[in-house]
């Protein structure tokens, strides 16, 4: 089989898991593969895709939902199993300055695949008066 075959097998069994998956978020989930929660201080809204090289990863945006900048935003993506617990964690940050109400694109590399994901946001570094 083509690697472009493999690597289109392998997106749609990631679409596939993802659309039967329960993920335990925070928030309502869009109708959509993209998943999305809100904490009070940043909306998140992200989706398994896979890299050019057929790895999977955790894309979408981070939106401050307040006036004042933040920086450096820290998230975890949590690797679920068909029960819901944890099987694998992912760390990455979304460097650089956040002002208020604006948005920012982020990736998390996923080593574990799973049934689902859960991603939140761990820690931010303040900015100005953004916190």
């Amino acid at each position: 089989m083509p690697a472009a075959s493999r690597r289109l097998v392998a997106l749609l069994l990631v679409l596939a898991l993802g659309a039967c998956a329960e993920p335990v978020q925070v928030g309502p989930q869009k109708s959509s593969m993209a998943v999305m929660f809100t904490d009070g201080r940043f909306q998140v809204t992200w989706e398994p895709t896979l890299t050019k090289k057929g790895s999977l990863l955790i894309a979408g945006y981070v939106q401050n939902t307040r006036g004042g900048g933040v920086a450096n935003i820290r998230l975890q993506v949590d690797t679920l199993d068909a029960q819901g617990r944890v099987i694998g964690t992912a760390t990455a940050l979304a460097p650089g300055y956040l002002g208020g109400f604006a948005r920012t694109f982020f990736e998390v590399p996923v080593e574990k695949t799973g049934i689902g994901y859960s991603v939140s946001i761990i820690g931010w570094d303040a900015a100005g008066n953004g916190q």
